[in-house]
């Protein structure tokens, strides 16, 4: 029995020997390259394009109301109808009116015989001067109650104060209203009005006017493919304190062969001039491609394309807005690593995932 042990323990050992010989020793994998995604300096340094939702406004919008007080005896117009200015668009039954009207003469005609008369008297001295300007007080009294009662009845005829179109009509014939009271919502829509509003983070970067705005657009998601050139108007300078944000206006010209009316939405895009979302020299690059040092100094990696390796750049880091920040010390050309340059060495080779150029 001894033997047989000896000679299976012998096996054993031998058979470990054996498999530990197959075996492969490890392995390290150094890849080539580092896999990396570009973009290209493009020659505008400060192309820097924003957007911004926007309400379409009529360029100049009334509530249209009669000065007094009656019953709506005629409507001449219905939502949607062209109207030009002075076009009457709804009247007042003039009965009372025209009561009024003519016992206002009649006091008038008695009021001016009354006074022709004083002025003969107190030149004459048979009434004292008292009396004639008392008379005299009634006849402008009653002149001026006859003026309003004219006006009055000019008034019973409601017309349009300016060129454009009856956006909402309020009331029914027949109905009674009270003076001021809206009757017609008139909009002028050959030109529009977009409003958007600016964060304060931009708007203390922008200068007044408008002014620093390269290219200003519209656009509609229901209209593909067209732009629609806008020009600055105005802007509120206060901003508005649940949003913090401040309301500024453009002017659009209507377009021909589109329907486009207060209340739809659209987006504004706006393409910044040099120096004015960021130092001039500069260019707007995504945060991830910048590699901050310390507070004055940046990093980020350029591509030699030649030999595909990267060499990184001291940069000045300017304005941070969103996710993207404005830096000085790049040229028109350069490729950027905007994705993996936390990984990168110098003289390291890279592999090219996905480029592009940067906004002009």
């Amino acid at each position: 029995m001894e033997p047989r042990i000896i000679s299976f323990a012998t096996l054993t050992i031998a058979l470990s020997f054996f498999l530990a010989a197959c075996e492969e020793p490890p392995q390290t994998y150094v890849a080539s390259s580092r896999p990396v995604k570009t973009i290209i300096i493009g020659d505008n340094l400060t192309g820097d394009t924003r957007t911004f939702p926007a309400v379409v406004d009529a360029i100049q919008k009334a509530e249209i109301s009669f000065r007094v007080s009656g019953k709506v005896q005629k409507i001449s117009v219905k939502e949607g109808d062209e109207v030009r200015k002075g076009q009457i668009l709804a009247e007042l039954d003039p009965v009372d009116f025209d009561i009024r009207l003519k016992d206002r003469q009649a006091s008038y005609k008695t009021a001016k015989a009354n006074y022709d008369r004083a002025k003969d008297l107190v030149e004459k001295g048979a009434i004292s001067r008292v009396d004639h300007d008392e008379i005299r007080a009634k006849y402008f009294t009653a002149k001026a109650n006859l003026d309003a009662a004219e006006q009055d009845l000019l008034y019973t005829k409601l017309k349009a104060n300016f060129n454009g179109y009856i956006a909402k009509r309020h009331v029914e014939k027949f109905e009674e209203i009270i003076a001021s009271q809206t009757i017609f919502s008139l909009s002028d829509v050959s030109s529009l009005k977009l409003k958007v509003d600016i964060p304060e983070n931009l708007m203390i970067l922008i200068k007044r006017e408008g002014a620093g705005v390269r290219k200003l657009y519209a656009l509609f998601d229901n209209i593909s493919n067209q732009q629609f050139p806008l020009s600055f108007m105005e802007s509120t300078t206060k901003a508005d304190p649940n949003t913090k944000t401040f309301k500024v206006t453009f002017r659009m010209d209507a377009p021909e062969d589109y329907n486009v009316l207060p209340g739809m939405t659209a987006t504004v895009y706006a393409a910044v001039l040099p120096g004015e979302l960021q130092p001039a020299a500069s260019v707007m690059l995504p945060v991830s491609a910048v590699i901050s040092d310390n507070e004055k100094r940046a990093t980020v990696w350029v591509v030699d394309e030649n030999t595909m390796t990267v060499k990184p750049r001291k940069v000045t880091p300017g304005t941070m807005i969103g996710d993207t920040m404005s830096v000085e010390g790049l040229q028109p050309g350069e490729r950027v690593v905007i994705a993996g340059a936390p990984f990168l060495r110098d003289d390291m080779k890279v592999t090219l995932l996905e480029t592009g150029e940067q906004a002009k």
